[in-house]
């Protein structure tokens, strides 16, 4: 009896469409930056709320209204305010907003406290302490190094020329360039620090958000797992039981025996269920990557499950000590020890299968090998299986090699991956 079937790929859509969304949450210039973007400026301009107000309020403290330098700078003072409070109205109604409002806001800070600087009593005046939230903003929002120095150092340039050419200026009798100099490294190190905090969170940022790709590709992967395998096999064995109990039952209309039909159904019934048990396993068993648990680990499990199932004998190898992975690099190395065990199990009739797993001072080195039949001619056009296990490695920018095992005997897949960015941050 030949039963053909013809599955229809129902789920390709939905599968397809949560790896279309993490793309573009996570590309440069997505949602996620511009998320990340409006937060920054939601703090910047909260700031700026609280130095500006009191600036102003300082100001106004006993103020000489006859003074001709007051209306100028409350008009500055106002323009800075309904700048900021139009960049907050943005912020507030879910409006577009970009790098250059942030930009706008900074240079009009700038020049600004400049102003107010070059107008008053210059080097003898604390408005300089204006210079230190102002550039503190800037490096929360531009987290580019080179772009926070040249900021900086331009702001540094403009206040020591104004000091030293602006009477009153320096006093050099008195050593007053040492307080200028030390305002000026003041400067610097304020935007160091902060601009430090905001990469590192900004690369914890990233990180959380390649945790949730990788999450996420599992769910798709496990969606498509269960609809091209175990679905299917289960359709398979509760088809092929109906086909043994017609033969059993002599109900196909033939007077023959039919004990040694009825017993290679359930032979391959039997097969095909632990071909359905196996592929099950594999998201049961990666759970523990996602708890925590260290590859070594988790491969020794997997290996006592494999032999469960499969009645041949798997054991692990390991050399070296385990660094700290990465979460998105632990499961690629399940995956691909899980394809290889997987064709040893269908394809090789190997009596034993060795994982190897090799720790060593600048990568780590994967190997699966078994003692059974070897390689096809045409391994290379056969299914997905190794063409996946390749391209998982890739992904960790390592290689993937194929070819006969110990003294020849068997296949040996072998996976070497780099430790530089498969390490879990700090």
């Amino acid at each position: 009896m030949k039963i053909r079937l013809r599955f229809r790929d129902a789920g390709s859509d939905s599968a397809d469409a949560p790896r279309a969304g993490v793309a573009e949450t996570s590309r440069p210039g997505g949602p996620d930056d511009s998320r990340h973007l409006r937060h920054n400026l939601s703090i910047s301009i909260w700031v700026r709320w609280f130095v500006i107000i009191t600036w102003v309020a300082q100001f106004n403290y006993r103020v000489n209204l006859e003074d001709p330098n007051y209306l100028p700078t409350m008009l500055f003072a106002m323009a800075v305010l309904a700048l900021n409070g139009y960049v907050h109205y943005r912020i507030l109604t879910n409006r577009p907003v970009t790098w250059r409002w942030m930009l706008a806001l900074s240079v009009m800070d700038m020049t600004m406290i400049t102003a107010g600087i070059a107008i008053s009593t210059r080097f003898q005046n604390t408005y300089f302490v204006l210079y230190y939230p102002a550039l503190a903003m800037f490096a929360v929002t531009f987290t580019s190094f080179r772009l926070n120095l040249a900021w900086t150092t331009m702001a540094a340039i403009i206040y020591a020329a104004m000091s030293l050419s602006l009477a009153p200026g320096v006093d050099f009798d008195t050593k007053e360039e040492k307080v200028l100099f030390t305002r000026i490294a003041v400067m610097f190190a304020v935007v160091v620090a902060v601009n430090l905090i905001s990469r590192f969170e900004r690369i914890r940022r990233l990180a959380a958000v390649e945790r949730e790709r990788e999450l996420q590709r599992e769910r798709v992967d496990l969606s498509q797992t269960m609809h091209d395998t175990v679905a299917q096999a289960a359709y398979m064995i509760g088809l092929g039981l109906e086909t043994a109990i017609e033969l059993a039952s002599g109900k196909n209309g033939k007077d023959r025996d039919n004990r040694k039909e009825v017993v290679a159904k359930l032979e391959a019934i039997h097969s095909l269920s632990r071909t359905t048990m196996w592929e099950l396993r594999h998201p049961i068993d990666a759970r523990r990557i996602f708890e925590g648990r260290e590859l070594g680990p988790a491969l020794m499990s997997y290996a006592s499950t494999f032999g469960t199932i499969t009645s041949i004998p798997a054991r692990v190898v390991q050399s070296g000590e385990e660094p700290m992975l990465s979460i998105a690099t632990r499961r690629r190395l399940f995956s691909i020890v899980h394809n290889a065990l997987t064709n040893a199990f269908r394809h090789s009739r190997a009596g034993e299968v060795i994982i190897g797993l090799d720790f060593e001072k600048t990568g780590l080195r994967l190997s699966v090998s078994d003692d059974g039949v070897g390689l096809p001619t045409d391994y290379a056009q056969r299914g997905h299986g190794l063409r996946n296990m390749r391209e998982e490695a890739e992904r960790m920018g390592g290689n993937l090699e194929a070819g006969p095992g110990v003294a020849g005997r068997g296949v040996r897949v072998t996976c070497s991956v780099p430790y530089q960015g498969n390490l879990e941050e700090a």
